[in-house]
């Protein structure tokens, strides 16, 4: 579906995970994201799910766990009647994807979760535009590059998983815009552009296009201009429409020919532009598709004011699984208070409305205070780094499902605590949670809604719900950081400040790079005591150390040592074994280092 090619000629959108997105947006904007849904593509995705009863319904049952648990507005907009009756040269007569079934069924899980819904007059892609550039709603959400080229300034599509998240749930997708709504423009194209790009490299209504234009020169065409100059040719009166788009084709036809204005890398002799070229009919589903009208789209907009943020039924949300999922008995039971809980936490503080089921008893029996703390935060890259809190809750008080009036589950051959893998499994995968199996089958502790669960919140939304808890883990991570600062700055060993090094003078005969560059040598003297000092000569000066010393000296004056032999002759001389004995050992050891930097230079000197 869509027009093939045209996502390679526009790039590659903003990558961004739809927490992020809607989290910004409500920092941003003090509201919702609202987003039009094209859902025509989500029910064409979910029909892959397996295993269990109603597979794709269970997959979109998921992904509306996800818009519940964040701050979005989705309108879901379905295909009307006055669709075209084609697409890729096939026929689709009243609908364009799965069966009647799963679009009634759909529509009342979607209520279920009181999202509003909307039925096109035509295409939904088209009129999920139409919305947005009316401004019912900020964004679009489709998989089809067709909502841009219908006129949507900001379209956000391919929600999926993102590699290198942990989970193999949808957190990403991808982001165009044309105008700047939303950020940047990040599209080069206008409207009138990628409907002519259609055009020419084909899309659903002309899958062939012009013979021999590809994907790459149609968007050279549709850049320099082209697709403007038509949409405004077809503009023109009756009496002149068919000289104007005469003098349209002749003008392109001769920039292909002749590449005069640099449009093209190259000149495109091969293509011809036919002269039926556009084909009215097939341009009208493009450039005029059946949406709503501007009185129509404002009533939509009024109805809703009041549509979005109402109190969500979860025994009736748990009624629909039973019958659909077969989710039934307790263990059913357990398996909604645990997907819900977690969303109605968030999508209750976000209206600052008390967390705990709406009109129904403490169904846990506990005083545990909840949301009264918060423990610690943290960041993950699936949610592009957004600040979570993790407060506490009670599951089955903030669902508000009695487990005892629920059917006792009946024996089986596994023990109560031993549950699938398919059970435990929370995520939204496009292709749906597959069947238990028996290598899936693993022990876990059976999942408890009366015991007090820790859950993660958006630091937005928190402070929206429980304003003072935030602002109290504010000031204590604030404290906390300060005697953190000052310890450290109390433990800080001061820095040893020594005297910069001089340099000796240099010797113009040495190579450069030689040892002089680093200057002479010099040794403190040690602090020592008189009797130590006088300890070492004594030593020094006895026979044993004398006889040692003398056959050291004879092993450096070796012929073959230049450097041994002077520095021995030198250090070691009968004079200098009397200045050792004499001038003490902090003499001795400062001549011992001026006699090695006289050797060294030698050394240096023999060897070039």
């Amino acid at each position: 579906m869509g027009i093939p090619g045209l996502i390679n000629a526009i790039g590659s959108g903003e990558r961004i995970s739809l927490s992020k997105l809607a989290i910004s947006h409500l920092r941003n904007n003090k509201r919702p994201i609202r987003i039009a849904v094209d859902i025509s593509i989500w029910l064409f995705q979910v029909q892959a799910g397996r295993g269990g009863r109603n597979p794709e319904l269970r997959t979109l049952f998921y992904r509306l766990l996800k818009f519940l648990a964040l701050p979005i507005h989705p309108l879901f907009v379905y295909d009307g009647r006055q669709k075209p009756p084609f697409k890729r040269g096939k026929a689709v007569g009243g609908r364009s994807y799965g069966s009647a079934p799963i679009i009634s069924l759909s529509k009342i899980l979607i209520r279920l979760f009181k999202f509003p819904i909307h039925d096109a007059p035509g295409e939904a892609e088209a009129e999920c535009a139409r919305l947005q550039r009316a401004g019912v709603v900020d964004a679009v959400m489709s998989n089809d590059v067709d909502a841009l080229m219908f006129g949507s300034s900001w379209t956000v599509m391919n929600f999926s998983k993102e590699p290198g998240s942990g989970t193999t749930a949808a957190t990403h997708l991808d982001c165009y815009r044309i105008g700047g709504l939303g950020g940047p423009p990040n599209v080069p194209f206008d409207r009138a552009g990628m409907i002519l790009f259609a055009m020419l490299s084909g899309g659903d209504y002309l899958p062939t296009g012009v013979p021999k234009c590809g994907s790459k020169l149609a968007g050279e065409i549709a850049k320099a201009g082209f697709g403007a100059d038509l949409l405004e040719a077809l503009e023109s009166e009756e009496l002149k429409l068919e000289s104007n788009l005469a003098d349209w084709r002749e003008r392109l036809q001769y920039e292909l020919d002749e590449n005069e204005s640099g449009y093209f890398q190259t000149k495109h002799k091969a293509v011809r532009i036919p002269e039926a070229f556009p084909d009215r009919t097939i341009l009208s589903y493009y450039a005029n598709p059946v949406v709503s009208t501007e009185e129509e789209a404002k009533a939509l907009e009024l109805r809703l004011q009041s549509a979005w943020d109402q109190e969500i039924d979860a025994l009736e949300i748990r009624r629909f699984t039973a019958e659909y999922f077969e989710w039934n008995y307790r263990s059913g039971a357990r398996k909604i208070i645990k997907l819900l809980a977690d969303p109605l936490v968030s999508y209750r503080l976000r209206l600052q409305r008390p967390v705990l089921a709406f009109g129904a008893p403490l169904l846990s029996e506990l005083d545990t205070p909840i949301l009264q703390k918060i423990y610690r935060s943290r960041t993950s890259f699936s949610t592009d780094g957004q600040t979570e809190l993790q407060v506490d809750m009670i599951p089955i008080d903030v669902v508000g499902i009695d487990l005892m009036s629920e059917e006792a589950n009946p024996q089986t051959p596994l023990p109560e605590s031993v549950e699938s893998a398919d059970e435990e499994d929370e995520q939204d995968q496009t292709t749906g949670p597959v069947t238990p199996s028996i290598s899936k089958i693993r022990v876990t502790r059976r999942y408890d809604p009366c015991a007090p669960e820790k859950v993660w919140v958006f630091e937005t939304i928190a402070a929206m719900g429980i304003p003072e808890v935030v602002e109290k883990w504010k000031r204590e991570q604030a404290e906390k950081a300060g005697k953190a600062g000052k310890s450290a700055t109390a433990k800080k060993a001061p820095a040893r400040k020594s005297a910069p090094r001089k340099k000796g003078p240099i010797d113009s005969g040495m190579k450069s790079g030689s040892i002089l560059k680093y200057g002479t040598l010099s040794k403190q003297k040690p602090e020592m005591s008189p009797a130590k000092q006088a300890q070492l000569l004594q030593a020094a000066a006895s026979p044993a150390s004398r006889n040692s010393y003398s056959s050291k000296k004879d092993n450096l004056k070796s012929p073959n040592s230049p450097f041994g032999s002077m520095m021995v002759q030198n250090l070691v001389s009968k004079e200098g074994f009397s200045d050792f004995r004499n001038q003490g050992l902090d003499d001795f050891v400062e001549r011992f280092f001026e006699e090695f930097i006289l050797a060294a230079l030698t050394m240096v000197r023999w060897r070039q």
